[in-house]
């Protein structure tokens, strides 16, 4: 008995003779020839996970404390405040997460508006550090009304000039 497949002068088969017909489908349950089985292409990034709260949770008047502090800290300590709020609750609460995301966006901002006066006052031999009096008030207001606004329950959110949403 032999293999009507194999055929001795081509030991590897012949692929040309397996083609179907053209219009032909191949018998259900098999691929064209030359054609892998459909598999479901894989997302290029997992997708975003829904926000889960990582420990035990935080009451509401402790919400706004540390949302509040989140703000007000910056007088202190600048963008530590912020920085080390976030780290810490991010997981246990969104209000606290929102807060301190806000928060850490105005300091950076900050950060670079003084980068931007100092480079100014240094090329203007002096006279850009006056710039230094409505930036640092600017500063204080905007971070006294999110300090009341976050301690009054409120989702503050601060202009966009004024922090560019760089951290989320």
């Amino acid at each position: 008995m032999t293999d009507p497949g194999w055929n001795p002068q081509q030991p590897y088969g012949d692929p040309y003779g397996q083609q179907q017909p053209y219009g032909q489908q191949p018998p259900y349950g098999q691929q064209p020839y030359g054609q892998q089985p459909y598999a479901q292409p894989t997302p290029p990034f997992p997708p975003q996970q829904p926000f889960v709260q990582a420990g035990p949770p935080v009451n509401p008047a402790e919400e706004r404390t540390y949302a509040m502090a989140a703000h007000l800290g910056q007088l202190i300590v600048g963008f530590f405040a912020p920085l080390v709020t976030y780290l810490l609750y991010k997981d246990r609460s969104q209000y606290i997460r929102w807060h301190s995301v806000q928060a850490l966006n105005f300091a950076i901002t900050c950060f670079i508006y003084v980068m931007a006066v100092t480079f100014l006052s240094v090329v203007t031999f002096g006279i850009g550090f006056l710039l230094f009096i409505p930036l640092g008030a600017v500063e204080v207001i905007f971070l006294i009304m999110a300090g009341v606004a976050a301690s009054r329950g409120e989702w503050y959110r601060y202009p966009q000039w004024v922090a560019i949403p760089l951290v989320s």
